[in-house]
């Protein structure tokens, strides 16, 4: 039997699209061709941000969100069902490579119905990080990956600070983010709270404060713009993961399997509702960080 293709499947969240593409776009040269996205078009605009040679395939969701089938309990279930179907029958109308196979990180009944006459594959085991699920997984397909790349900062000075996520109880809110301030200041860094249009001012001291657009293009720009990164458990923190900043999850719960992968390795965590251990894990961060 040859060796199959795959089309890795991103039909949920902007962040589980975004580890996708960090894990592919280090596949080595010799397997580029064996792999692609297949992934619904409420992605289409996230996907133009990420500078990747891997190639991706979009199927029309009718969406431009999350599609329902992946968000029962917001939408409904009478909206979830439409989903489903929405979904199977666009999946089957995306043409397919011979001997190519659909990949979940997750193979569950939404995934399989979905998939409907595509061969379908998922890992065969779940490590303790999903990005080292997705490497195993390509191990397993006999697709090797390069290792992370580093980025060599000559001058450290700005740590970026990005507090919003779209469920409440990961936001970083004020107090929180006068910890953060106070530890990056003493370390020596220039803060900047990056705010969408919109959103609420959450200090009273605003010099720290920068205002961007609503849109992925200014996300990921505001991302590269600083040395370093603070993020709530979000996808800021998983781009700049991609783009190669180091960078620290403030955690409202456990939740290592889903962080960025540096974070994971390197222990770049804390739990926000614990300001002393949050304080000593930032410290730790911010100290590795000026001495880089």
């Amino acid at each position: 039997m040859s060796t199959p293709s795959i089309a890795v499947a991103c039909a949920v969240s902007f962040g589980d699209f975004v580890i996708a593409h960090s894990v592919l776009h280090r596949i080595e040269n010799q397997a580029r061709h064996r792999v692609r996205l297949l992934a619904c078009s409420h992605l289409s605009e996230l996907n133009a941000i990420l500078p990747s040679e891997v190639p991706v395939t979009f199927v029309q969701s009718g969406e431009n969100r999350v599609p329902a089938v992946f968000d029962v309990k917001k939408c409904g279930l009478r909206a979830a069902f439409y989903s489903a179907l929405s979904l199977r029958g666009r999946f089957q109308k995306a043409a397919r490579k011979e001997n190519e196979v659909l990949a979940f990180h997750v193979l569950g009944v939404r995934e399989r119905f979905i998939a409907g006459r595509w061969p379908v594959i998922a890992p065969r085991r779940r490590l303790e990080n999903i990005y080292e699920t997705y490497a195993d997984f390509l191990r397993e397909q006999e697709i090797g990956t390069l290792a992370t790349p580093s980025l060599r900062i000559e001058t450290p000075r700005t740590v970026g600070i990005f507090p919003e996520s779209r469920l409440a109880r990961k936001r970083l809110l004020t107090p929180t983010l006068a910890i953060i301030l106070e530890r990056v200041e003493h370390a020596g860094f220039e803060p900047k709270v990056f705010i969408l249009d919109g959103d609420p001012l959450p200090l009273e001291n605003q010099s720290a404060i920068v205002q961007i657009r609503r849109n992925f293009d200014s996300l990921a720009t505001a991302v590269r713009s600083v040395d370093y990164v603070i993020s709530a458990d979000s996808l800021p923190a998983h781009l700049a993961e991609y783009f190669v900043r180091p960078v620290f999850v403030a955690l409202s719960h456990p939740n290592e399997y889903w962080l960025p992968y540096g974070c994971f390795t390197d222990k770049r965590w804390g739990m926000f509702d614990n300001r002393a251990e949050f304080s000593a894990s930032l410290d730790q961060f911010l100290l590795q960080s000026s001495a880089a």
